[in-house]
């Protein structure tokens, strides 16, 4: 106890942490138990360790400052708090009392600040003492650690602390970015829901609006995209070995291997191949290492998932949670971070040692990689707020097979991280033919290393004697420009952590957190401004609608803008009273604005194959609009039948005429079956194979 001497010597010790886990590593490395009021204790050593869950309180809502705010009301805008109002929230009402009192009890004692090592950390922690009325900070020292909370790295964190005080412009940052994001919400959402003409709600936010404008902006980009023809001029190399590649002709105006058009220089380079087969090749080889992956941070679990398996980014952190609270294999699930702290090395080998035997992969790691020397995997100074995902004990066999596949993409993940690079040779081919010349690159493996090992890895390698080549053929090939990519959940969390300007490849600030991306993703989908069709992202009528309004003038504009989003996150970090100064005076100016309604008509399904009326999509259905006019027709498709999950684009091809993929259908008797579903004369036809029949359900 050496390390606590300092602290808890005639006094008692109070620390606080962000989450019951930490607090529980705080009470076994300080030898605290747990009593029955919820804390943990040392009274021999005066030592008492409580714990927030995460937030504990929350800003409140407009209406809580004033009773008229509730009402959507273009004469209660601009709603600028002079100081802000924090509510308890519901759902961790017990814990705030317990924190609380314990706070009010040690006011008078050392505090330790021990909330995660981060900007959200920090901001929990003020807002738990401030509601305490523990404003004198001068008593409070913080723990800033963002190692695995082992007991040796907790007593060494104890008697590193710092004074409270010198945290104070992280503090700032937070509550500015806290205030600037309930300024928008509070002010913009209630002012584009009555320039949409009230029907429906049209939430605005200070990321998600310009993230949904991305969205829109490629969707636009290849819907528009018109494709543009090039060619290219693709010779087949041959060695005495009867190793072959293929290279292409060099345009000498560009220096590249694309013509946009068939110039005199393609069609001299046929020409002349057809009288000589002869080349003469140089090359230049350069050797190359490529280090195996990282240990994961949150975002690229979720980017992984996402591709391998279509999890939205929220489900993987949501099942990420679980194997962390509740079966308590995986360590801390929201890590910005892809590596360990240079003091986890022990870890490490103490997870790898306990696990080596369960994986066949760890045949091809090799533990002299897990040092403290090794920054590829252990680098303090890459390091925020939490390590790396690894995994920490063995899943247990009632786990999900959701869960099991997110659980072995970062046990996968960890074994990989120590394995030896791969290194091989990249090698440019210039191949001369007369006067023409064709390049090509070619990999040549030099070591496998984690290649070996990572069976998913589309590795295109090859061996090739540039001088023993000949010609053996060549031929024009005529391609098409492509557009980017539609946006999907993977490439979002891409874009998300490393924008770029709408108008170039400008690197810009990244927005959101890794452990808010995935939330701001739902939450555009939740709020009906974003569909996914397959893997696609598609902004959907209401998203485009808000658009619209927003891009009308050139202040509502700037909120879905990427790059004033992220030069507001810029000016953030660099000055937070300054930028909170910048969001009040935008909001001021933009609500106060006097602007024309344009009504929002919702987006129909299809039409009514009864009555020929719109079809809209509720909660439970897609149903007819047209029963009030003619309440015999109530035609309705239900968004479950027989079990079978009907999404919207299983709606749209039913009331095209169109059959649905074949679904997994449910008897009564809980027996399953396959089946195609298609609609007829406003029922819904079950479709079977040939062999088998067909029968009607009506819906």
């Amino acid at each position: 106890m050496c390390y606590l001497l300092f602290f808890i010597q005639e006094t008692e010790l109070l620390i606080l942490t962000e989450k019951p886990s930490v607090a529980k590593s705080f009470a076994d490395a300080l030898g605290a138990a747990r009593n029955k009021a919820g804390f943990y204790e040392n009274s021999q050593e005066g030592v008492v360790i409580t714990n927030c869950v995460g937030h504990l309180y929350e800003l409140a809502k407009p209406g809580e400052y004033n009773e008229s705010f509730r009402r959507f009301s273009f004469d209660n805008l601009p709603i600028i708090p002079e100081k802000y109002i924090y509510d308890a929230s519901a759902s961790t009402e017990r814990q705030t009392l317990l924190v609380t009192r314990l706070l009010q009890q040690h006011r008078s004692d050392k505090i330790i600040i021990a909330t995660d090592a981060d900007r959200e950390g920090e901001v929990i922690a003020r807002i738990v003492l401030r509601e305490a009325g523990v404003s004198d900070g001068g008593n409070c020292r913080r723990f800033w650690v963002s190692e695995a909370l082992t007991p040796e790295v907790i007593k060494k964190g104890l008697s590193e602390t710092k004074p409270w005080a010198e945290y104070e412009t992280l503090a700032r940052q937070g509550f500015a970015r806290q205030h600037a994001d309930w300024l928008v919400g509070m002010n913009l959402t209630p002012y584009m829901t009555l320039l949409s003409g009230n029907r429906e709600t049209f939430p605005v936010g200070r990321v998600q609006t310009a993230i949904l404008a991305a969205i829109a902006q490629r969707n636009k980009e290849v819907k528009n995209f018109v494709p543009v023809p090039y060619f290219e001029c693709e010779a087949t190399l041959k060695d005495n070995a009867g190793n072959k590649i293929k290279a292409l002709l060099l345009n000498p105006k560009t220096e590249k291997t694309y013509f946009m058009e068939q110039d005199e220089h393609i069609r001299g380079a046929i020409a002349y191949s057809g009288q000589d087969k002869k080349i003469t090749a140089t090359s230049d080889v350069k050797r190359k290492l490529l280090n195996p992956p990282r240990l994961l941070s949150l975002t690229a679990l979720q980017k992984i998932a996402a591709k391998e398996f279509d999890y939205s980014p929220s489900r993987t952190l949501e099942i990420a949670q679980k194997l962390y609270d509740e079966y308590e294999c995986l360590s801390y699930p929201r890590p910005p971070s892809d590596v360990m702290g240079d003091d986890d090395v022990a870890l490490f080998k103490d997870v790898f040692q306990k696990f080596r035997n369960f994986y066949e992969i760890s045949k091809f790691c090799d533990e002299k990689y897990i040092t403290q020397e090794n920054k590829h995997i252990f680098n303090s100074k890459r390091l925020v707020s939490h390590h790396a995902l690894i995994p920490l004990a063995k899943l247990p066999d009632s786990a999900s097979p959701a869960e099991r596949n997110i659980y072995e993409v970062v046990a996968r993940h960890f074994f990989l991280s120590c394995m030896p690079p791969f290194i091989y040779d990249e090698k440019t081919i210039l191949a001369r033919n007369g006067s023409y010349i064709y390049k090509a690159v070619i990999k040549t493996t030099v070591e496998d290393g984690w290649k070996a090992a990572d069976k998913d890895d589309d590795n295109e390698l090859c061996v090739f004697d540039e001088k023993t080549a000949s010609l053996t053929g060549v031929e024009i090939i005529r391609k098409l420009t492509t557009p980017k990519k539609e946006f999907t959940e993977t490439s979002l969390l891409s874009f998300m952590e490393n924008p770029t300007n709408e108008d170039s490849e400008e690197k810009l600030v990244g927005l959101g957190t890794p452990a808010t991306r995935g939330s701001i993703l739902k939450k555009l989908e939740d709020d009906g401004y974003v569909r996914k069709e397959g893997k696609k992202m598609m902004a959907t009528a209401k998203g485009v609608f808000l658009l619209r309004l927003l891009f009308k003038n050139e202040l509502t504009a700037k909120i879905a803008g990427i790059k004033q989003t992220t030069l507001w996150e810029r000016q953030l970090e660099e000055n937070p009273e300054a930028f909170e100064e910048s969001i009040v005076a935008y909001v001021r100016q933009t609500v106060t604005q006097k602007q024309a309604v344009e009504t929002f008509e919702k987006e129909g399904v299809g039409a009514c194959p009864l009555c020929g009326k719109k079809i809209m999509e509720s909660e439970k259905s897609y149903y007819c609009t047209g029963w009030k006019a003619d309440p015999k027709c109530g035609f309705a498709i239900w968004k479950s039948i027989m079990s079978a999950k009907i999404s919207l684009n299983d709606a749209k091809l039913l009331l095209s005429g169109k059959t649905t993929g074949a679904k997994k259908l449910t008897k009564k008797d809980g027996s399953t079956f396959s089946a195609k579903l298609k609609l007829d004369a406003g029922e819904i036809k079950l479709v079977f194979d040939k062999k088998n029949s067909s029968r009607s359900r009506r819906n």
